[in-house]
């Protein structure tokens, strides 16, 4: 079930300027009922806000290390939420690219919901990550979801209908069990890659630019198949190369490589901001606003300027200092 949380002011949450929702359950955010740039858009991941409940029940052997890391991931994404409110022009949307929590309980989500209020009439979208819980997610939500209808149920999957491109948010969260998320490697699955396809062919008049929190991780006869990638932007710190993500890569890459309206994919999960071309498709690795796993790697979040014949990306770096702060890539389309 998808959930576009409503457009946020310091009053709360106010009814949604987007449009009505098509057949598919499509949200169309064009801009023309706000003064929103209908062209820009705002990417966050990894944000992994830690309660305290959370410390206590589950780090309690580690617990003076764990309150560091929660100040540091809350003070992270008020600064992150600064900076997009600072904005010369409001965005059209937000997308939260999945681990907007740690544990993943409802205190977690209640805190999430605080932060969310800090955006200024921004809509906001969120992608499952390894860390999430969806029906905490869900349950915390409830009464400040502007819904588009069950899409595919047991997944949390949007698609967005902006100008120049549209976007599909899947879900690849994996359930161990029903209240515990895999942490690791994630699952899109063969009904909502089924689902994932259908879309893609009822809506193949424009690019499409799809968003998930794992990374794509192919098997390697499949990389030794597809050649060598094309780096536009190396990460900072040491790639560890891709592991550890979407178990299904291969059938997905197949599925992308039929679809040649897709443009790009974005993801997260890594905690790297790296951008590389491969077969055809443009991928996104989002850096973190919650912490990096390499001290070189910035902390931060991007600005993408849909275009008619691509999108700039642009990194903003939570440290304006940061020698990769306002890196901009153009990737075109053709």
């Amino acid at each position: 079930m998808p959930a576009h949380l409503l457009p946020i002011s310091r009053r709360g949450f106010l009814a949604a300027s987007s449009a009505s929702l098509a057949t598919l359950g499509h949200t169309r955010l064009s801009g023309e009922e706000s003064t929103a740039n209908p062209d820009s858009w705002v990417l966050l991941s990894d944000t992994h806000l830690l309660s305290a409940a959370s410390i206590q029940q589950h780090y309690a052997a580690d617990k003076v290390a764990r309150e560091r890391r929660a100040t540091v991931v809350s003070k992270n994404f008020d600064l992150a939420a600064v900076q997009v409110n600072a904005m010369r022009e409001k965005p059209a949307g937000m997308i939260l690219n999945g681990d907007c929590v740690h544990v993943g309980g409802a205190d977690e989500y209640n805190q999430l919901a605080r932060k969310f209020a800090l955006f200024r009439e921004t809509p906001i979208h969120v992608t499952m990550g390894n860390h999430d819980h969806r029906d905490d997610f869900f349950n915390a939500f409830r009464n400040q979801r502007n819904d588009a209808g069950v899409l595919l149920m047991k997944r949390h999957v949007s698609v967005l209908k902006s100008r120049h491109a549209n976007f599909v948010l899947l879900d690849s969260l994996t359930m161990k069990t029903p209240n515990r998320p895999v942490k690791g490697p994630g699952l899109l699955g063969a009904e909502q890659l089924e689902w994932f396809e259908s879309v893609l062919d009822a809506e193949s008049d424009k690019p499409t630019i799809v968003v998930f929190h794992h990374n794509i991780d192919p098997s390697e006869d499949y990389q030794k198949r597809s050649g060598a990638q094309e780096i536009i932007v190396e990460s900072a710190g040491q790639f560890n190369g891709l592991g550890g993500g979407v178990e299904d890569s291969d059938r997905l890459l197949d599925l992308l490589q039929t679809k040649p309206h897709v443009k790009a994919v974005v993801t997260g999960h890594m905690h790297q901001f790296r951008i590389f071309k491969w077969r055809q498709v443009h991928f996104i690795s989002l850096p973190s606003v919650g912490y990096t796993f390499d001290v070189k790697e910035p902390v931060g979040w991007i600005q993408v300027q849909l275009q008619e014949d691509g999108a700039a990306f642009e990194l903003r770096t939570l440290d304006t200092k940061h020698a990769r702060h306002r890196t901009r890539v153009k990737l075109n389309w053709s």
